[in-house]
């Protein structure tokens, strides 16, 4: 059987682009290894950010939309409902589901220093809300549409044909050969379809294997207000990356880190161990586990996310995440290029020309800023501390902060500001 598009990979970005493509008159199938694709087994924050403000050398202050899908996005809370609005690209989706504000961000160094990424509780940056509710929704759109839906199935790579493309997939019957005018490639950062198309041989890596543990816990007690992301430097128990503790269901909490070398179960039990941080954790237990892998490690973006009549979406094209908000954006937007080719005019250039806008990995000036991004690969803990109660009071992202007031350090503490100055982003 032939169909106008392939979908590999069933998750926000998959779905968005089978919902759009089949409302729009496409016969469309969509390929899923999962049994279940609502059921989330990857760590995941569940965070739709409006405002997250980052490392900037830019501003002391940090800079909005300065990370992950940087166009501006709005959210409305609705009497039964959130409704996500997509600004750039022009579309909104509702969401139905349990959610939760976020009014704080609070980076912490490991003797509890405190630095605000904005003012306290003055607006909302970012709502939690549940993936897998969301996934729900966004299928029963997408089987309404008529989108034939594979899931259990693996799609193991695709091939570029004259008439069009070609993907092989393994499932309950067996393996087969499915045809069609173009697919598109959202199965994520390890993306087969990418794989077997070539498109990995010329991107660098940028970092070792990396892995991802995420608790989500019930009787977290922490002395900061609700509705708190909190985000830990502990260089001396994980020199890789921060932890993060913040908001899940049912009001719980989820609490993560990520390691390279070190088993993350190891390095999250020490966290929980620590004098500044024990207390939160006495009365705690863990409800849920999750986790996720970077075999590869990070890698530079897919500079061009188009190959032949395949369209590369979300994640399977990024080096990090392109978060949900970026995912759906980039099926809305592979689904309008199709088309556009489809009845002879210039999609795929618009395509390629909004993914390299739309992401901030796409800018080399992200990654001058990644270079002093987390601070625990280079200072101790001490150190942190000296920092962070620098520019206790002041509001801004630490990194932003410490990049831009280097001469204070140097005054103070000069041996420490050779240490920084050495990773410091330049320009």
């Amino acid at each position: 059987m032939k169909y106008d598009l392939i979908v590999v990979g069933g998750g926000p970005g998959g779905l968005m682009s089978a919902k759009t493509a089949a409302e729009g008159g496409m016969k469309v199938v969509l390929i899923e290894r999962k049994k279940d694709l609502t059921k989330i087994h990857r760590a995941c924050a569940q965070i739709f950010y409006i405002d997250k403000v980052t490392a900037s050398p830019d501003s002391e202050k940090g800079k909005s939309r300065a990370d992950g899908y940087i166009e501006p996005v709005t959210v409305e809370l609705l009497p039964d409902r959130c409704r996500f609005n997509f600004l750039g690209p022009g579309f909104s989706l509702d969401y139905d589901g349990s959610y939760q504000p976020y009014y704080n961000w609070i980076d912490l160094s490991p003797s509890g220093h405190m630095i605000h990424r904005h003012k306290p509780n003055d607006k909302i940056w970012g709502i939690y809300y549940d993936k897998e509710v969301f996934l729900s929704g966004l299928l029963s759109s997408v089987k309404k549409a008529g989108v034939e839906v594979l899931q259990d199935t693996v799609a193991m790579g695709a091939e570029n044909t004259p008439d069009g493309v070609k993907v092989k997939i393994r499932g309950k019957s067996g393996e087969q050969v499915l045809e069609a005018r173009n697919a598109i490639a959202a199965d994520g950062q390890t993306s087969t379809i990418v794989e077997s198309l070539g498109l990995n041989k010329q991107r660098q890596v940028m970092s070792p294997p990396i892995k991802i543990l995420a608790y989500e816990m019930e009787g977290v007690e922490t002395k900061y207000p609700p509705f708190s992301f909190l985000w830990i430097t502990l260089p001396s128990i994980n020199p890789v990356m921060n932890f993060g503790v913040g908001i899940a269901a049912e009001d719980r909490a989820l609490v993560w880190a990520m390691t390279a070398g070190e088993p993350p179960t190891k390095v999250i039990e020490a966290f929980m161990k620590h004098p500044s941080y024990a207390p939160w954790f006495r009365n705690a237990r863990v409800v849920k586990e999750t986790a996720a892998t970077s075999d590869t490690g990070l890698r530079t973006p897919i500079r061009e996310p188009v190959a032949g009549n395949v369209v590369i979406v979300g994640d399977a094209g990024a080096p990090v995440e392109t978060w949900i908000q970026g995912a759906l954006a980039c099926g809305f937007q592979a689904v309008k290029a199709i088309k556009k080719e489809l009845s002879g005019q210039k999609g795929y250039p618009e395509y390629i020309s909004w993914w390299q806008r739309a992401f901030a990995f796409n800018d080399p000036h992200y990654w001058k800023v990644a270079a002093v991004f987390p601070l625990n690969r280079i200072c101790n803990d001490e150190e942190i501390d000296f920092l962070y109660s620098l520019f206790e009071g002041k509001i801004g992202c630490a990194m932003g902060l410490i990049a831009k007031n280097l001469d204070l350090i140097k005054q103070k503490r000069p041996a420490l500001y050779e240490k920084l100055i050495k990773t410091a982003p330049k320009g």
